[in-house]
């Protein structure tokens, strides 16, 4: 997977501008903070913890991560 620092940058303060930090999102999905990190960052891939970023930013997953999720951008 390609890791893309600017895009986990940008995530993290659009979702730090809404009061949410990665730490909440841990305690949402049930796993580590560090692990949303590196789904954020594309080093890792898990769909709840996607979809739970997706929805705290009404965003669709293919504009937060092209190249992951080209498919559903289509």
């Amino acid at each position: 997977m390609m890791v893309d620092i600017e895009q986990h940058d940008e995530i993290k303060r659009r979702l730090r501008s809404i009061g949410v930090k990665f730490a909440d999102i841990a305690v949402e999905v049930g796993c580590t903070a560090s692990f949303v990190t590196m789904v954020s960052q594309g080093r890792r891939s898990h769909e709840e913890i996607e979809n739970t970023i997706s929805r705290h930013l009404k965003q669709p997953k293919s504009i937060l991560w092209p190249s992951r999720h080209v498919e559903e951008a289509r």
